[in-house]
């Protein structure tokens, strides 16, 4: 099927659940604060399903009518540059923790404006010390057991998840790419066919991956992202905590004490590693969002602090 075709049947899908959409009225408050953050971070209940319904089929028509690449496209190159990050990050195999932070992911990525992605959005935690978190094309999350400690509450948790769910919907990473191969061989189609090419075909198709791979991974690992793009995901983040109920200044604390992190780093004269060697300094972010998104918006949290304070204890005491 062609992008052409593609986009036309998505769009006659969308008119026939118009009224669905329409009746969402803001995501129907964001699906009931995201049905009650998850009913308890169970992630489940019809009125999600027939909700995610609508606004999957909307976000589906903005994808293929605005993206230079089709959410196949992005998911399989995500999962490569995945692929290569856990090569260099181990991941942390505790089930109950992983368990919380993929259902507060689920929650935060359906409040988002791009809540449906080709193979959805998943969540893993790294077991490095490195304070660090990392967002692929293609919903691929990771946050490192080091950011992690850093935070002290589910409010904290979620405003990383949200920041790093925001580069997947503002497709940070694919904006990493540079290669005229990748680009050339989006217009010939190259990319589309992944089932058919065989022989020196899948010999270039790979080569491309490689090369798209290895760009984007030199913008998470290396150069970070812009910071423009920091902050246009700040703003971001911000949006998906208010329409949840997390209080969005969460996100300043956590960036201040990432400031206090990166200041100790420094003053030890060691080289800089994870977030201080991509990411622009947390203060000048602090001061970006209480002079944009936070401007007048109130600090109180929405949800249910003491339960959402069980679930955070419960599930990284051990972290």
């Amino acid at each position: 099927m062609n992008r052409s075709t593609r986009i036309a049947r998505i769009a006659m899908i969308t008119i026939a659940t118009a009224a669905l959409v329409v009746s969402c009225a803001g995501l129907s408050g964001a699906l009931g604060s995201a049905l009650a953050v998850g009913e308890g971070l169970g992630v489940s209940g019809s009125g999600a399903r027939l909700a995610l319904a609508g606004v999957r089929t909307l976000s589906e028509v903005v994808d293929a009518a605005n993206s230079p690449f089709t959410p196949e496209q992005e998911y399989y190159i995500g999962r490569s540059v995945a692929a290569t990050i856990l090569k260099q990050y181990p991941a942390y195999t505790a089930a109950r923790p992983n368990r919380y932070i993929n259902s507060l992911g689920q929650v935060l990525a359906l409040a988002s404006d791009r809540p449906q992605l080709y193979h959805g959005y998943t969540f893993l935690i790294l077991d490095t010390d490195e304070i660090n978190a990392f967002a692929t094309p293609g919903g691929h999350i990771f946050i490192s057991r080091g950011m992690l400690r850093l935070t002290t509450s589910e409010d904290e948790v979620a405003a990383v998840l949200a920041h790093e769910i925001a580069h997947v919907v503002h497709r940070h990473g694919l904006g990493s790419i540079r290669s005229a191969r990748v680009i050339g061989a989006l217009q010939q189609g190259t990319l589309d066919m992944l089932d058919e090419v065989s022989g020196a075909q899948l010999r270039e198709v790979t080569e491309i991956f490689g090369e798209t791979t290895s760009e984007i991974l030199d913008t998470l690992i290396t150069r970070g992202y812009s910071g423009a793009s920091e902050r246009e995901a700040d703003a971001s983040a911000v949006e998906i905590l208010k329409r949840v109920g997390y209080d969005p200044h969460a996100i300043v604390r956590v960036l201040e004490r990432m400031d206090a992190a990166q200041q100790a780093e420094y003053e030890g004269s060691r080289e800089p590693v994870g977030f201080s060697k991509t990411h622009p300094r947390p203060q000048s972010r602090v001061n970006g969002l209480k002079a944009s998104a936070l401007r007048n918006v109130e600090p109180e949290s929405r949800i249910r602090t003491d339960v959402a304070d069980r679930r955070f204890r419960e599930a990284l005491s051990g972290i």
